[in-house]
């Protein structure tokens, strides 16, 4: 009598677990828990969330990601004030390219997105290495939004009443590992590190913020990945967001 044949499957042997298929457009929702200074009031606990669609194509354990930027925005943790990243900030965010893969961690497929940087406000020879610029004269500064302002200009309002703009250039870092729910869903944690140079602003009085710092508490910083239909626009994200991921 075989081994096979007793018991149906030797107790050695696995079943080889069948691949998910992720290719298509997904909506991504990041939420990265920070600390940082606000105007005026100092330093609290803060968080941005950010919404955005990739479309995905998989040979076999390897995932290309397309994705684009839909919304940001910040929770300064008061509602004394409010930052605000305009649309024309938004729009003006390339699409970033992305490379990922599947491991098959014995109970689940695990996903991992390594280390990605971008930097918005300037061109650098090297993204991940040159120091961001700290002045509007600097040539490596550019108007990326196109407002007639260098960098790319943040909207603060104080008060309810008082408002301005900061105009900065920033370098953000992230990495994705989370585990594959399903063939629609993916959920994990996000770690990311963020600098911003302030280059000026409207007002004296708006130049108290500095670029957040990491929340020690690593599950304070996660994502959420949804398969969405081919058709969703970023304008349909945003008015689902909350249905699409629960929350």
């Amino acid at each position: 009598m075989s081994v096979a044949s007793f018991g149906g499957v030797h107790a050695a042997q696995e079943l080889a677990p069948v691949l998910p298929d992720l290719s298509g457009t997904w909506a991504v929702l990041q939420v990265s828990a920070q600390i940082g200074a606000v105007p005026i009031l100092g330093e609290r606990p803060r968080n941005g969330t950010s919404l955005a669609l990739s479309v995905v194509a998989q040979g076999g354990t390897r995932l290309h990601g397309t994705e684009s930027a839909c919304s940001t925005t910040l929770d300064l943790g008061t509602s004394l004030v409010t930052m605000e990243i305009p649309a024309a900030f938004i729009a003006s965010l390339p699409a970033t390219q992305w490379d990922a893969e599947l491991s098959w961690t014995g109970v689940a497929w695990r996903f991992e997105r390594p280390w990605v940087t971008t930097v918005n406000g300037a061109v650098l020879a090297d993204p991940l290495n040159d120091p961001l610029p700290t002045s509007p004269d600097d040539p490596r500064v550019v108007d990326q939004d196109g407002d007639g302002k260098p960098g790319l200009t943040v909207r603060i309002t104080i008060i309810g009443f008082i408002s301005g703009e900061v105009y900065v250039v920033q370098r953000d870092r992230s990495r994705l590992v989370g585990t594959v729910v399903s063939a629609d869903a993916i959920d994990g944690l996000l770690e990311w590190t963020s600098e911003q140079s302030v280059l000026g602003a409207s007002s004296s009085a708006f130049l108290g913020g500095t670029a957040a710092r990491l929340d020690p508490v690593p599950e304070h910083s996660f994502f959420r990945a949804r398969r969405v239909a081919a058709a969703t626009t970023c304008t349909d994200l945003v008015a689902a967001a909350a249905l699409i991921f629960g929350r």
